[in-house]
């Protein structure tokens, strides 16, 4: 025999030692399959799957373990699920009020943006924050103007 037919009867020998495993674990694969390749339909199965995902994750040996092909094939089904939903929008009113709150800041320390007066409106939604006060938000708490843009 020669190297070529070697390699053929041992990738025989793999395939027929894989098909003997997959026969005695068919129901199992058919699941895992279901799992890696049909889209997600409901948050319920979204969250099946996230457990399924961190499961497998957990019995990986080492990072080219063939069960993170199948963790990571689940993770591409939940960001193509989690691609489709639509996220709430937060009033920017909400946002700065929570900011506030965990950060322990108060309506004066923010005097160098607007006027008390004027931060109650905003924190009430009386009135918009304008692009000024965006910016001034975005430099106090350390994030992008975009967060202050309604």
């Amino acid at each position: 025999m020669n190297a070529q037919q070697d390699e053929m009867v041992a990738l025989g020998q793999v395939a027929s030692a894989i098909s003997a495993t997959a026969m005695e674990f068919a129901g199992t694969a058919v699941e895992l399959f279901h799992y890696t390749y049909t889209p997600i339909q409901s948050e319920k199965e979204l969250l099946e799957r996230a457990d399924v995902m961190d499961y497998l994750m957990d019995l990986a040996q080492h990072e080219n373990d063939i069960v993170l092909v199948f963790a990571n094939a689940i993770s591409d089904r939940i960001e193509e699920f989690e691609d489709q939903m639509e996220m709430p929008t937060v009033p920017v009113a909400e946002k700065l009020k929570m900011l506030m709150k965990t950060r322990s800041v108060k309506q004066k320390d923010l005097k160098n943006i607007a006027p008390q007066s004027v931060i109650s409106e905003l924190l009430n939604g009386k009135r918009t924050v304008n692009l000024n006060q965006a910016k001034g938000f975005a430099g106090y708490f350390n994030l992008p103007v975009s967060y202050f843009v309604e």
